[in-house]
């Protein structure tokens, strides 16, 4: 019986687990075409209600348009880990390579998004 609940516990965590890898995906899939397309609306409603009000659309649109002229397109985004909820990734642009640190809410918006130097 011990082995049965075990079985459970574990298809069940690896379930749970693969949802939130393709929700993941989905997300930067969307984030990376809406940063090449400039389309800073589309990625303004990516955000979560708390992650609009402190970024604001017009900070969004200055935000994306700053890394666009400085780094040009988001060719790549390559999962590196999760660690405390957070995933990382590197994202691979024209002119540079960053890290990416990403970590979406329950519904699958961003919750947070930073990029830094590797």
């Amino acid at each position: 019986m011990k082995y049965i609940v075990l079985l459970l516990v574990f298809f069940t965590t690896q379930f749970v687990l693969a949802q939130d890898a393709s929700t993941y995906e989905n997300a930067t899939k969307a984030f990376q075409k809406q940063f090449n397309a400039q389309d800073t609306d589309a990625i303004f409603d990516m955000y979560t209600t708390e992650m609009q009000e402190t970024m604001t659309k017009e900070g969004v649109a200055r935000f994306v348009k700053g890394c666009y002229k400085q780094f040009g397109n988001l060719n790549d985004i390559t999962f590196i880990e999760t660690a405390e909820g957070v995933n990382s990734y590197t994202a691979v642009f024209d002119k540079a390579n960053l890290g990416m640190d990403l970590q979406l809410d329950a519904n699958g918006k961003i919750s947070t998004i930073q990029f830094q130097e590797l």
